[in-house]
Order: C-alpha cells, then sequence, then structure tokens
C-alpha cells in the first residue's frame, strides 16, 4: 500500500489456533508454511483497516485442515497469487474466494476440497498417498513430507518456485507442491513438535585437572570432550605442585565427538560446530604451557646444581 516492500511470513508450523493460522490483508508474501488445523481456516485474506486483499503471493504451504477452508479470500480488490501449495480441507474448500477475482491467478496446486470462486491450478490427491504419515488430528505427530510416488512430487508451477524449503534445503528450480522438497532418503530436517526447530546439541566439558605431586611437578590436566556434533570443551588445568615441585601442565585441547561440515568452520551462528581458529587457538595454548612448564623445570635443575657445587 505504498509503505514499502511486501512483508515474508515463511517456515511456520502451527495447529491449535484459536482463530485463523495465518491472517493477512494486503502486500504479504506467505511461504513455506505448515497449518495442522485451526478453529477458523489455514490461510484468511480479509480487509483490515486500510488495506483489503491485493498484492499477496501464497506459494508453498502445506495446509491439512479437518473443518473449514484451506484458503479464503473475502473482498479480493488486487493482485493474488496462489501456487503450488499443497491443500487438503477434510470439510472445506481448498480455495474459497469472493470480491474482485480478475487479477487472481491459481496455478500448480495439489490437495483435497472444492474450488469456490477459483477455477484451475488444482490436481486432487489424497492424504495416504501423497504424505509419509499425515492425518486430519490437527496436531502432531503429523509427517507432511511427500512419499515415494506422490502427487505432490514436480507437480506445481515451475515459474513460481521459491529458492528454499521449510528445511531451508535449496529446491534448485525443482517444482515440488507444498512446505518440502522431496528427498528420496526422507525428510533430512527437523519432525515437527512442540519447541524451536533445529536446536543444536550442547558441548561437553571440559577435562579434570591432575593431581599435585608430592616434592615433584604437578600432574596434567585432562583433555575435554564434545557432545555429539557439538565443539568440544576447553581442557582442564593441572594442580599446583608440591611444595618444591613445578606447576601442573594444562589440559589438553577438547575433542569433537561428531562429525564437523567439510571445512570445520562455523555455519552461520547456530553454535553447532567450533570454528578452525578457535581449535587452533586451543592447541597453540597448550603448546605454550607445555613450553613454560619445561623452562621451570630447566632452572630448577640449573639452581640444585648450584646448590650442589656450592656446598662441594
Amino acid at each position: 500500500m505504498g509503505n514499502g516492500g511486501p512483508n515474508t511470513i515463511e517456515s511456520n508450523v502451527m495447529w491449535n489456533c484459536g482463530d485463523h493460522g495465518i491472517q493477512s490483508a494486503a502486500d504479504a508474501i506467505i511461504r513455506n508454511n505448515i497449518i495442522l488445523g485451526s478453529n477458523s481456516d489455514g490461510i484468511h485474506m480479509q480487509q483490515h483497516q486500510n488495506g483489503s486483499p491485493s498484492n499477496l503471493v501464497i506459494v508453498h504451504n502445506t495446509i491439512l485442515h479437518p473443518s473449514n477452508d484451506a484458503i479464503s479470500i473475502s473482498g479480493a480488490t488486487g493482485s493474488i497469487l496462489i501456487a503450488n501449495n499443497a491443500l487438503y480441507a477434510q470439510n472445506g474448500s481448498a480455495i474459497s474466494a469472493n470480491g474482485n477475482l480478475g487479477q487472481l491467478m491459481v496455478l500448480g496446486n495439489v490437495g483435497i476440497g472444492a474450488l469456490n470462486g477459483a477455477s484451475g491450478g488444482f490436481t486432487s490427491g489424497s492424504l495416504a498417498g501423497d504424505f509419509v504419515a499425515a492425518s486430519f488430528s490437527g496436531a502432531p505427530p503429523n509427517d507432511v513430507f511427500p512419499k515415494a510416488g506422490s502427487k505432490l512430487i514436480g507437480a506445481g508451477d515451475a515459474a513460481h518456485v521459491v529458492e528454499v524449503d521449510f528445511n531451508g534445503t535449496a529446491r534448485n528450480g525443482v517444482a515440488d507442491v507444498g512446505a518440502y522438497k522431496f528427498d528420496t532418503a526422507g525428510n533430512p530436517g527437523w519432525t515437527i513438535g512442540p519447541g524451536f526447530k533445529d536446536q543444536p546439541p550442547a558441548g561437553g566439558t571440559g577435562g579434570v585437572g591432575g593431581s599435585a605431586g608430592v616434592g615433584g611437578a604437578g600432574g596434567s590436566g585432562g583433555s575435554g570432550t564434545g557432545g555429539a556434533g557439538a565443539a568440544g570443551g576447553a581442557g582442564g588445568s593441572g594442580s599446583p605442585g608440591g611444595a618444591a615441585g613445578a606447576a601442573g601442565m594444562a589440559g589438553g585441547a577438547g575433542t569433537a565427538q561428531g562429525s564437523p561440515g567439510a571445512s570445520g568452520d562455523d555455519d552461520g551462528g547456530c553454535g553447532c560446530r567450533v570454528s578452525g581458529e578457535s581449535r587452533s587457538a586451543s592447541l597453540f595454548s597448550a603448546v605454550l604451557a607445555l613450553a613454560l612448564v619445561t623452562c621451570r623445570r630447566s632452572r630448577s635443575r640449573r639452581a640444585d646444581q648450584s646448590r650442589q657445587e656450592r656446598r662441594d
């Protein structure tokens, strides 16, 4: 409406919504969302304050709706694109629209339910045939990843394929319908459930330092061990030596149990891999500590020799 670019609503998963799953008036891109059920419609567009349904793009969403409509539009006034969505309405319309529908485009959608105010751009599917383990329960567990042989695979409109899917997997121009890009190996991402997506595993703690020697050198520090797929913890520090002993050696660097990426570098801020620079710094610290201990031991031996010479 003249106030900048459209808003983007993407990569959300919703169930048990008290009203519509997603609501918008105008100037929005709604993509890669999964809606398992709501008290009203899945995605609803209607007039609100100064906005009325126009300049809307609804693409690559997966909606399983036990009641009411998967997508509904009330009082359309401008351009609306509904493309490449998986729309399964058990007791309502897959798409219901009214108003000025001269600029409504419906392309490459698959699902169950009637079309009201729209025509074409929709292929009938089946819940059992198109998804791994989906149901109209309205909540998880609900696996809406496409299964082999699904009508969702490659059935979309190629001109409106977005760059990535719900998992962040590159679509590479493949027109798979719904929030996911199909993979023969199954869903490579997060399993739908309560909580946030893709939480990284926690790292391990550092090792415990060795015990002090009696009149001798301190013990060596233990090595830290990281949790699976996470960065190793920092090594432990050696305890101080005995009365005449040298300080203990610094603990070894932590060891990662998980398999890092090809480069081992940070993956963009998720905290699931330690950077190469951090590992180098840990190794340098351990080498420096070992050199200091060696130097102190050498000085101690020279001092003992000097005292012995004076006694002689």
